[in-house]
């Protein structure tokens, strides 16, 4: 399960991915999250209840294909890497 499966606001985002070691502001994260929601990636909806408006964000159908297709890529990617680091090594 990935970040956006389940709708999340901006500070919650931002708390998940300090987790797991990405440090993001809410003044880099904002602009990412309107472009995603552009792009169709996205989708968000305001709720008004408790002391503030929340914007929350969900990723889209469309969003969960982009995303695979690039976890893909990003894997191919890396098994490329790793075998030239293999070769670099047998050469040492």
């Amino acid at each position: 399960m990935c970040l956006l499966d389940q709708e999340s606001y901006g500070y919650d985002i931002i708390r998940n991915l300090k987790e797991v070691g990405i440090e993001v502001d809410d003044g880099t994260l904002y602009p990412i999250l309107r472009r995603l929601e552009d792009d169709q990636l996205l989708v968000s909806r305001w709720e008004m209840k408790g002391p503030r408006p929340r914007k929350y964000y969900v990723i889209t159908e469309y969003g969960r294909d982009v995303r695979e297709k690039m976890l893909t890529s990003l894997a191919s990617m890396n098994t490329a890497l790793e075998t030239m680091k293999s070769r670099i090594r047998r050469k040492d």
